[in-house]
């Protein structure tokens, strides 16, 4: 198997503006951190305050000074395995429809201005609607996903170009939102360190829904999607079934529309090992790349 070696630029060490409701720049002896609470029940949760979270750096409690819902704008490219199914299977497309229809929904009825790429990949990875707020463009392409007539799958060159296209956003917020139904991987080897470099050079989060009804047919394809989203900030979810797709993705879209920038105190010049974040007996709570 091939490894992902580290990545050619620190997750944590990306320069961002935030825009944050107008709070001055962070002092010296503060942080800013942008984190997504995990909506677990489908609905966004934006109503917690700085008293709501717990940040321990090295293992040791800082205090919150702040903590409130990001406003920079979201942009989210969401990327759709329609391979061709193997001989005997068909691939789920009302599903994949139902699904991608529910995180656009999701996503828009919270922030309508949050723009949205729909991506699918099967032999070549293809770029159907640009990023856009306008959901009609989005519910006429999705209305037409259609299995490819090629049964492989390129999911790794479709993570690098997508990550590419990311990378020249300006806003802290990107997003990468994959879906696959275990296609045969169809991306050379070289391809898996492209693919985890276009990730973190773009300072998205990568978050990764995978029909798993056995085991996966791609280690370079697995490696990537487990080692990514856990590095990235993002999270994977694996389903027997295609009818999870669209709890899942509803899910996912009510934690990205429940992003929060969080200040905390950080006193002395040394910078800490790792940092963490909680909420008080509530929902779990990831940290993006964006820290400053």
């Amino acid at each position: 198997m091939c490894r992902i070696a580290g990545p050619s630029l620190s997750l944590f060490a990306l320069i961002f503006v935030m825009v944050d409701g107008g709070r001055a720049a962070p002092r010296p002896a503060e942080k800013a951190a942008l984190v997504t609470v995990l909506a677990e029940a489908g609905s966004p949760i934006r109503g917690l305050t700085a008293k709501d979270f717990i940040v321990k750096e090295d293992g040791k409690r800082r205090e919150v000074l702040d903590a409130r819902l990001a406003t920079d704008p979201l942009t989210v490219a969401l990327v759709l395995d329609t391979a061709q199914p193997a001989r005997g299977a068909a691939l789920p497309t009302q599903e994949l429809r139902a699904a991608a229809t529910a995180f656009v929904h999701t996503i828009h009825g919270v922030e309508p201005n949050a723009r949205i790429a729909l991506w699918q990949f099967a032999s070549a990875a293809i770029a159907t609607v640009d990023f856009t707020d306008k959901a009609d463009d989005l519910a006429g392409a999705i209305a037409r996903l259609f299995p490819n007539v090629q049964s492989t799958a390129v999911l790794l060159d479709a993570v690098e170009a997508v990550g590419k296209q990311l990378a020249e956003k300006t806003t802290s917020r990107r997003v990468m939102m994959t879906v696959d139904f275990n296609s045969p991987e169809g991306s050379t080897d070289g391809m898996l360190q492209k693919a985890a470099d276009s990730i973190t050079n773009s300072g998205a989060t990568l978050w990764a829904a995978s029909v798993r009804p056995g085991r996966g047919t791609s280690a370079n394809r697995e490696e990537l999607l487990d080692t990514m989203t856990k590095v990235s900030g993002g999270r994977r979810f694996l389903a027997a079934d295609a009818l999870a797709l669209q709890g899942i993705l509803k899910k996912v879209a009510a934690s990205l529309t429940s992003q929060y920038v969080v200040t905390f105190n950080h006193p002395g010049d040394t910078a800490a090992r790792s940092t963490t974040f909680e909420t008080i007996g509530g929902p779990k709570v990831l940290a993006t790349p964006f820290m400053r």
